[in-house]
């Protein structure tokens, strides 16, 4: 039996709180317990950034368009080297071969030895893929004292680092250049810059040059935590680097060098955190940005966009609608974008709340393409960086290995004959189906690819 005093202390817990306060006091108690356990199961962005920085990782250990280029790029820098993998040396002689094939093939010949040299060249990246497991290309001379052996550096202290970023800045340039979206090059740019560790010896601008690539390749693919990571850093370097230290290109002073990067690396991180959906953060750095270009003088495409987009902000939606007419009257742009800015244009006259376009990650894409157009191409940006004729020796091989890629896409069946038709149908179901089935048809192609050899 229980005591009084236990029977007591029963009904004194039974009995309701008198106590307007304690009540108040126990509601916060179980709030704050319960927001403290939801922040605890939140990432942070540094949490949701390593998480995207190893998705990439793993999309550059597993992507399967890494193994033709890896192994073409190898295969360049081993070519005559006494320690040079045996299947190198055969895939770089399945390589020569595409070398003089005609661009476009004309007549049915000539469209079955480019899908038979392509075939070979498909078997041979295969039998290499092996090899990528053990050797590396950094083994190796690099490809700029292969193709110009007699010339001095590209830049000072060049080294296997900055060829990596030199390359990464190029395959972001074509990607954004390539209307049709042919150009897979989003692998090729991760794996170049995951090479492209800066060192003490670059200029602080090719140091910093290296994390706006980061950025950017980061922010097109989606990964936006990794982005704004390294566009966070970007900028807080690049604004305590002297003007001194900047380049003066294409006739603008240090300053003007300066303040052009300053002004693309604050657009780059707005359109990142957009797609964060942090829109008052990506409203301000557009806002400094275009303050950067007012200090150059600068009126283009780029500058048009951000207007439009400030407008909006502020809900000057006739002022908005105006910078977008003048996008959709840009001849830089193509027909398909000039009739997305007019509907867009459309939508703010009548007060719409969102930009149909310019919200979304295309923006990026449609003004890139419109001011590569406006710099003369990506040929005449690489004249205007690097010279015309160190241009030419580096735009011309980028050309040759695109044109290997996608060399049986660019042959038509039309074009062929029952004989060659037939030859390309493997061709392209090997291409289709990836390096697992061309393993599987190795055996039956084996023998038709070394009498092709012996011939």
């Amino acid at each position: 039996m229980r005591t009084p005093t236990e029977m007591s202390s029963d009904q004194g817990l039974l009995r309701p709180c008198s106590s307007p306060h304690r009540v108040r006091t126990r509601v916060a108690a179980l709030v704050l317990v319960f927001l403290s356990a939801c922040g605890g199961c939140r990432a942070s962005d540094a949490e949701r950034a390593a998480k995207e920085r190893a998705e990439i990782e793993k999309r550059i250990r597993d992507s399967v368009t890494l193994v033709p280029y890896r192994a073409l790029k190898l295969t360049i820098r081993a070519q005559g080297e006494p320690n040079a993998p045996e299947e190198i040396a055969l895939l770089w002689k399945a390589l020569a071969e595409t070398r003089a094939l005609p661009e476009k093939p004309l007549t049915d010949e000539e469209t079955r030895r480019a899908a038979q040299s392509y075939l070979d060249l498909g078997i041979a990246f295969y039998k290499a893929r092996k090899t990528l497991q053990k050797r590396d290309e950094d083994e190796f001379p690099l490809i700029w004292s292969k193709w110009m052996p007699n010339q001095s550096p590209l830049l000072p202290g060049y080294d296997a680092g900055q060829e990596h970023a030199l390359m990464a800045s190029i395959w972001i340039v074509l990607d954004s250049a390539d209307r049709g979206n042919r150009l897979p090059a989003s692998e090729l740019v991760f794996y170049e810059l995951s090479r492209a560790t800066p060192q003490p010896s670059w200029s602080p601008v090719l140091r910093v040059a290296v994390r706006a690539n980061r950025g950017l390749s980061f922010c097109e693919a989606g990964y936006h935590y990794a982005a704004e990571e390294e566009l966070n850093a970007f900028l807080s370097e690049a604004e305590a680097i002297p003007a001194e230290d900047f380049p003066a290109v294409r006739g603008a002073t240090r300053e003007q060098s300066r303040e052009t990067l300053l002004a693309a690396g604050y657009f780059l991180r707005a359109w990142n955190r957009m797609g964060l959906k942090r829109e008052r953060a990506a409203e301000e750095d557009i806002e400094r940005g275009l303050s950067s270009l007012e200090k150059l003088g600068v009126e283009n495409e780029l500058t048009w966009w951000g207007w439009a987009f400030i407008h909006f902000r502020r809900e000057r939606y006739e002022e908005s609608a105006k910078y977008l007419d003048k996008l959709a009257g840009s001849s830089y742009l193509g027909e398909k974008e000039r009739e997305e800015m007019r509907a867009s244009a459309e939508e703010m006259r009548r007060h719409g709340d969102s930009l149909p376009v310019l919200q979304q990650q295309r923006a990026a894409v449609i003004l890139g393409q419109a001011l590569i157009a406006r710099a003369g191409g990506v040929e005449n940006i690489l004249v205007t960086v690097l010279g015309p004729e160190k241009a030419k020796q580096i735009y011309a091989p980028i050309v040759w290995m695109d044109r290997v890629r996608q060399g049986v896409g660019e042959i038509t069946p039309e074009k062929v004959s029952h004989e060659a038709d037939g030859l390309l149908d493997r061709v392209r179901e090997t291409g289709g189906k990836g390096l697992d089935a061309l393993k599987r048809r190795l055996g039956s192609d084996a023998g038709v690819t070394a009498e092709s050899s012996q011939q």
